[in-house]
């Protein structure tokens, strides 16, 4: 936002002009007008200015884009004609780099009386403004920069080190007091002005009690310079002191015009306070800026606006803002721009200003005509099924932040080299416990189910789909991320009343049925592979039929994880589960006809020792006929009559032909033949 002065502005454009004509302008050249307020005889109107036309952060700004708009007397600020001479400069200026200074003017005055005072109308435009008046020279330079945009900062010479000061950024880490006696505590990284003893000012921000302008003051250095925004954009939001000054150095400043304005400041001074100004003047400009050249195409700023507009229309538009223009062809326009244009970086650029000055209002608008082909995104498409899934299951979904606490890795037990490792930390975290780019979705899942425990909130199945990061090689930026899914259940799954006599709690099956309904979606087949990860209590990694792995599923070991915080809370078992979106395929699924012929189902209860596999009594069985279409794990029993390392699982079997009806003896020699099988290969036999 920006406010100025409406008597103020009639003067700088030296004609009368309405309000409201005043407020229509600045609507349709895009500066919506915020706020108008009567002030004693005057009005302060408060535009919204946008980050790109810091020009418009001044009266001479708005004032030139008026006159601008209504073909009036073109303003220009006066060239200065002083004496630049570095070498003979009564104050030494040692700058260190052009990267964080591009411009530094200095001007000296001398037997200047300062203790006088300010002028009315001086006094009178910074109090509307809400600017303190505080003496004669600080007055003037306030005025000044409302006036040109160009922020300015005084140095009482007599109270220097040596005339010796350096602009660089500061090498310790300091605290000192600014003009408002607050104190500030300096970086490393921020750009100062000092000299061999103190800080004088942080640079383009604020000022400090050692140099500053008092009424006694009689010899004076006006600096006028140009700083590197973006460190002065991150000093002024880290120490929150945000002034006129920050406010436009943070979006950019002018850099032709830097000694003029100096001079312009200067000579307010010596007609207000007395002194003169010193021979010889200082102006530190490594870089000029080169000039301000575009090429625009005609043929292609009609096609992005949607109108018809020859080459000298566009030229008329251009040229009464200040752009000179060239034809170079029938087709192309060499167009300079003014060099307080900052805006102005590419012939896009130029198109918009073409569209403001032609009148966005005369541009009729248009449905566009766009051809676009649908591609479909895998990844998406399988987040939406994953998503309505899970939903279906009565799962709740959470979102939660991809940062995790930096030393997970050491609470999780989790070692350089593993597939969970990660050190991808940020290097301005928000704090600790948001430092570590996560690696596995795991430790978000369980600091949510955490919270809901402490809240009271217990029995919880959650999953989130969310992003999991790497360092990798083979990437540009040697970083990678990942879309995954993960969940989590603990507690109870029904719990009892209603004819239901006892809570059924979670267990691995249930986790295991999850995937298994995921994986039957997609119609793609996994693969449960025995794993070691310290922070679970039995671990599976799971592969494709292509071995890739692509997740794993445990329980979590929550004496192993005792360090995170409130975890005791979690009086049951927790179960989780984490897939790699990119590998699930959803592939073509083909129908098949259920036979006219009945089916039979059997049970058998078979014992074997609990290492083994399940998985591989259910391929002998499957494989041994085909008649057998299914069979399912119903159930697990164990008592103390039977060994410690051995249990009793029920397994159903459906049978179903599709050529005739199932007789006995044909069910009798399948049942056979697989459990003659079991025996001999996996030494599993009938429950006695």
């Amino acid at each position: 936002m920006f406010k100025f002065s409406f008597d103020w502005l009639k003067k700088l454009i030296n004609k009368s002009i309405d309000l409201e004509e005043l407020l229509d302008i600045l609507n349709l050249q895009g500066f919506e007008v915020k706020e108008i307020q009567n002030v004693e005889n005057d009005k302060v109107i408060t535009i919204e200015v946008k980050a790109n036309r810091p020009d418009i952060l001044s009266h001479i700004g708005v004032a030139r884009e008026i006159c601008n708009f209504k073909s009036l007397k073109k303003i220009n600020i006066k060239k200065s004609d002083l004496n630049i001479n570095n070498d003979k400069f009564k104050i030494k200026i040692n700058i260190e780099n052009s990267k964080i200074c591009k411009r530094f003017s200095g001007v000296l005055i001398n037997n200047i009386n300062n203790d006088t005072e300010t002028p009315d109308y001086i006094k009178n435009k910074l109090k509307i403004l809400n600017i303190n008046c505080i003496n004669p020279v600080v007055d003037i330079l306030n005025y000044i920069m409302l006036e040109f945009c160009q922020p300015m900062h005084s140095y009482d010479i007599d109270k220097l080190c040596d005339n010796e000061i350096f602009v660089n950024k500061y090498k310790n880490n300091i605290t000192v007091n600014s003009l408002s006696h607050k104190e500030i505590k300096i970086k490393s990284e921020d750009i100062v002005i000092s000299d061999k003893k103190n800080v004088l000012c942080i640079a383009g921000i604020v000022g400090t009690e050692v140099s500053t302008v008092e009424k006694k003051s009689k010899n004076i250095l006006i600096e006028a310079a140009n700083f590197d925004e973006i460190n002065i954009r991150v000093s002024s939001k880290r120490l929150k002191i945000s002034t006129p000054s920050s406010f436009r150095f943070e979006r950019g400043v002018n850099l032709n015009t830097t000694l003029d304005i100096a001079q312009i400041c200067a000579e307010r001074i010596v007609e207000i306070c007395g002194g003169s100004i010193d021979l010889n003047v200082f102006d530190y400009y490594p870089e000029k800026s080169k000039n301000n050249v575009l090429d625009l195409r005609v043929s292609r700023s009609n096609k992005i606006l949607g109108i018809e507009l020859n080459q000298d229309e566009i030229i008329n538009c251009l040229k009464k803002y200040d752009f000179i223009c060239n034809k170079k062809s029938h087709d192309l326009i060499e167009v300079e721009f003014p060099n307080y244009r900052l805006d102005i970086k590419e012939e896009i650029d130029l198109i918009e200003e073409v569209a403001r000055i032609y009148g966005y209002d005369n541009i009729e608008s248009k449905m566009p005509k766009i051809q676009i082909g649908y591609t479909k995104n895998k990844i998406s498409y399988n987040i939406d099924v994953l998503r309505r899934i899970l939903m279906g299951l009565n799962f709740n979904e959470i979102i939660s932040y991809s940062f995790i606490p930096s030393d997970t890795m050491k609470i999780f037990g989790i070692e350089k080299g593993s597939d969970f490792y990660s050190d991808l930390l940020l290097e301005n975290p928000v704090a600790q416990s948001h430092s570590l780019m996560r690696p596995f979705l795991i430790c978000s899942l369980l600091n949510t189910l955490i919270y809901n425990y402490s809240k009271g909130n217990f029995n919880l199945a959650l999953f989130e789909v969310g992003k999991v990061y790497f360092k990798s090689e083979n990437s540009d930026t040697k970083c990678s991320e990942i879309d995954a899914l993960g969940f989590i259940v603990s507690g109870n799954r029904i719990q009892k009343g209603w004819e239901i006599e006892k809570n059924i709690k979670y267990t691995y099956y249930d986790i295991l049925n999850y995937i298994k309904i995921i994986f039957d979606e997609f119609n793609q087949k996994f693969v449960l592979k025995k794993s070691d990860y310290k922070f679970c209590e039995s671990e599976y990694d799971i592969f494709d039929t292509n071995n890739n792995r692509i997740g794993f599923i445990c329980e979590l070991n929550k004496y192993r994880l005792k360090n995170i915080s409130n975890i005791k809370l979690l009086k049951d078992k927790v179960f989780c589960c984490e897939i790699y979106i990119k590998f699930l395929e959803d592939k073509n699924k083909t129908l098949k006809f259920e036979s006219v012929y009945p089916s039979v189902n059997r049970l058998y209860n078979l014992v074997y020792t609990k290492n083994m596999l399940s998985e591989n009594i259910l391929n002998i069985i499957k494989n041994t006929d085909e008649i057998i279409r299914k069979v399912d794990v119903k159930d697990i029993y164990y008592d103390k009559n039977m060994p410690e390392n051995v249990h009793a699982v029920l397994y159903e079997v459906n049978y179903c032909s599709e050529i005739s009806t199932l007789k006995l003896e044909q069910i009798e020699d399948i049942e056979n033949k697989f459990l003659e099988k079991l025996k001999t290969k996996l030494n599993v036999e009938l429950k006695k």
